[in-house]
C-alpha cells in the first residue's frame, strides 16, 4: 500500500508533501537535455561558510542506507545524487535525462541513445555496458523496477545506444525509466552494504549517519549544469511537529511534509512561507467485495453519495486538497471524469433494495441494522478524522459505522473481519496509470484489498498494455475508470496537496505532483 512506508517501493507510498526543483525541461518522443537534481550538507544547523553554501532540510523519513536499488530509492533521489535515463517534467510527460532520445522500434522493443560525456562520481565514465549493468542489478534488487521494466533482455548497440527488449507491449516504459529504482550507478562502486554508490548526479553523497541524516556534496565532475550549494543535509525529524519547529527555530531552511492544521502559523511568520501544489496521491475507502453489506453495489453508492467531500477538503484539509472523482487527479490528462450520480435518493434506493427505516430513523434489513466496521490508522492522522467525519455523516442518515484503529493497515485488511477501511494511494508515480491499475485491479493481485474482480475490467487493462501511444493510452485507461465508478469498489474522497515550508530566500524549490526531486542543482540559498 502507499500509504504504508515500508512497501512505499510498491506504489510509492510516502508523505503529503513534498519538495521538487523546478525542471525547464521540455520534448517528449524524442529526448532534450534536461536539468539535475542535487543536494548535499553536514548534520549542523543551517550555515553559510567560506567553503560555500550549504542548506538544510527537515526530511520526513528515516531510510535503512543510501543503495539506490531497494527501499532507499526515493530518499536517494531526492538527495540530488542520483539520476535515471528518462525523467518527468512539470506536465509529468517523459523527458531527456541520461538518455538524450529514444525511439519505440516495435511493441516490445526500445533504442535509447545516452549523454556523451557523463562520468560518476568516482571518475568513471557513463557508457551503454554501465547503464546495462546499474539496470540488471537494479531489476535484480527491486521488485518495483522488475515489475516496471517487465525485461526480457538489454543489448550494448554501441558505445552509448542501448536496446531494451520487454516480454510484452510496453508503452508506458519511458516513463517507468523515470521511477527512482532504476537510478544509474556505476555497480562496481557497490563493494558492500557500507559503501556509498557512485551515481552521476549533481551532488555525491558525503555521509549517511543512520537514523540522523544524509549529507551530499556539490559534484565538481557534473556533467551539466554545476550544484549553486557546496552541501545539503537531509536531517531526519519523522514527527510533523518537530519538523514544524525545527523550521521555526532556524535549524533547518527547508521542511517536508507540514501538518495542514499547521500551515496557517507558518503563514503568519514573515520570515517563512508556505508552498503547495496537487499531489498525485488520492485518500479513498475501499470496500471489502466479501462484505455482507457491502457485497451488494447498491449499499456501496449509497454510503459513496453519503461522502461529504467538499466538507472534508475544507475542513480536514483546510483547502489544501480538491474533491476526487478518481484514483487519478485531473491534472492527469486520463483524471479528468466525473463520478456517476445516484439514480434515486439514498432512501429511494435502500427502500428498493429491502432495507426499512425505524422510528429512530435506523436502517435494517430482514431484522439486522445497517452496521458496517470502519478500519483507520494513525500513520495519516487525517485519514482517521475523515473517519469520524463520515461516520457522523451516515450517522445522521441512519447508517451505524464503528471506527476500528489498527496499527498495521495492510495487515489488518488481509483478514475479513471489517466492511470498508480508509485507505490512501499514490496512484500515478511514473505519470502513467498502468502500474497502479494492474496492481490494484487485477484479480490475482496481493495488492486488490478490496477482492474485486471485473472480467471486463481486465480485459481493457491488457488492452491498456498494447496502446500505442498517448491519446489512445488515455482512452483505454477512461473505459477502465468508467468501469470502476460504475462498479465502485472503492470510493475516492480527496486528492491532498504536497506542501511544505520554507524559509524566505531559499530559492529552487518548487512544489510538484511528482514526488521525486527535491534538491537539485538550482537549489540555493541567499546569503
Amino acid at each position: 500500500m502507499i500509504g504504508n512506508r515500508n512497501r512505499r517501493s510498491w506504489f510509492i507510498c510516502t508523505g503529503l508533501l513534498l519538495l521538487m526543483a523546478v525542471m525547464a525541461l521540455s520534448g517528449c518522443g524524442t529526448a532534450t537535455k534536461t536539468e539535475d537534481s542535487s543536494g548535499k550538507g553536514e548534520n549542523t544547523p543551517a550555515q553559510q561558510t567560506p567553503a560555500g553554501k550549504k542548506l538544510v532540510m527537515a526530511y520526513t523519513w528515516k531510510p535503512s542506507g543510501v543503495d539506490p536499488h531497494g527501499d532507499n530509492s526515493w530518499d536517494v533521489m531526492r538527495s540530488g545524487a542520483g539520476e535515471t535515463l528518462i525523467r518527468l517534467n512539470e506536465k509529468l510527460e517523459p523527458v531527456a535525462w541520461l538518455a538524450k532520445e529514444w525511439k519505440h522500434d516495435s511493441p516490445n522493443v526500445w533504442t535509447f541513445s545516452l549523454q556523451d560525456k557523463v562520468t560518476f562520481h568516482d571518475g568513471k565514465s557513463m557508457d551503454a555496458a554501465s547503464v546495462k549493468a546499474s539496470l540488471l542489478r537494479s531489476i535484480e534488487k527491486s521488485h518495483l523496477a522488475k515489475d516496471l521494466l517487465d525485461v526480457k533482455s538489454i543489448d550494448v548497440n554501441g558505445p552509448l545506444t542501448l536496446k531494451i527488449t520487454t516480454n510484452q507491449p510496453n508503452a508506458a516504459l519511458a516513463s517507468n525509466l523515470a521511477d527512482p529504482s532504476t537510478i544509474v550507478l556505476d555497480v562496481a562502486s557497490m563493494k558492500d552494504e557500507q559503501s556509498y554508490p557512485a551515481m552521476t548526479g549533481a551532488f555525491k553523497i558525503k555521509a549517511f549517519n543512520k537514523d540522523q541524516s544524509l549529507v551530499v556534496e556539490r559534484y565538481d565532475g557534473y556533467w551539466g549544469e554545476k550544484a549553486r550549494l557546496a552541501e545539503a543535509t537531509m536531517k531526519f525529524i519523522t514527527d510533523g511537529n518537530s519538523r514544524l519547529m525545527a523550521l521555526q527555530s532556524g535549524e533547518v531552511d527547508v521542511a517536508t511534509d507540514i501538518p495542514v492544521d499547521n500551515a496557517e502559523v507558518l503563514k503568519k511568520n514573515d520570515k517563512l512561507q508556505v508552498l503547495s501544489a496537487p499531489s498525485l496521491r488520492t485518500h479513498m475507502i475501499v470496500y471489502n467485495m466479501e462484505s455482507s453489506v457491502f457485497k451488494d453495489a447498491t449499499n456501496r453508492k449509497v454510503v459513496d453519495s453519503l461522502i461529504p467531500r467538499a466538507s472534508i477538503v475544507s475542513a480536514v484539509m483546510r483547502g489544501f486538497g480538491t474533491e476526487a472523482s478518481s484514483p487519478f487527479p485531473s491534472i492527469l490528462p486520463f483524471g479528468k471524469i466525473e463520478r456517476k450520480a445516484l439514480n434515486g435518493t439514498a432512501e429511494q434506493l435502500l427502500t428498493k433494495d429491502g432495507w426499512q427505516k425505524d422510528a429512530q430513523g435506523t436502517w435494517s434489513k430482514q431484522g439486522k441494522p445497517f452496521e458496517i466496521t470502519l478500519l483507520t490508522f494513525p500513520q495519516r492522522p487525517e485519514l482517521s478524522v475523515m473517519a469520524e467525519v463520515i461516520q457522523s455523516q451516515l450517522l445522521n442518515e441512519g447508517i451505524q459505522v464503528k471506527i476500528r484503529k489498527v496499527e498495521n493497515i495492510d495487515e489488518a485488511l488481509t483478514k475479513n473481519d471489517w466492511d470498508f477501511a480508509m485507505y490512501s494511494m499514490l496512484t500515478a508515480h511514473t505519470g502513467e496509470p498502468q502500474y497502479f491499475m494492474d496492481m490494484f485491479y487485477s484479480s490475482t493481485s496481493e495488492a486488490n484489498v478490496s477482492r474485486y474482480a471485473s472480467k471486463p475490467l481486465e480485459d481493457i487493462l491488457h488492452s491498456l498494455k498494447l496502446a500505442k501511444d498517448t491519446a489512445q493510452r488515455n482512452a483505454v485507461t477512461l473505459q477502465a475508470l468508467d468501469i470502476i465508478n460504475t462498479d465502485l469498489p472503492q470510493s475516492f474522497i480527496v486528492h491532498p496537496d504536497n506542501v511544505f515550508g520554507v524559509k524566505k530566500g531559499v530559492e529552487g524549490f518548487t512544489p510538484h505532483p511528482i514526488e521525486y526531486y527535491y534538491i537539485t542543482a538550482q537549489s540555493d540559498i541567499a546569503e
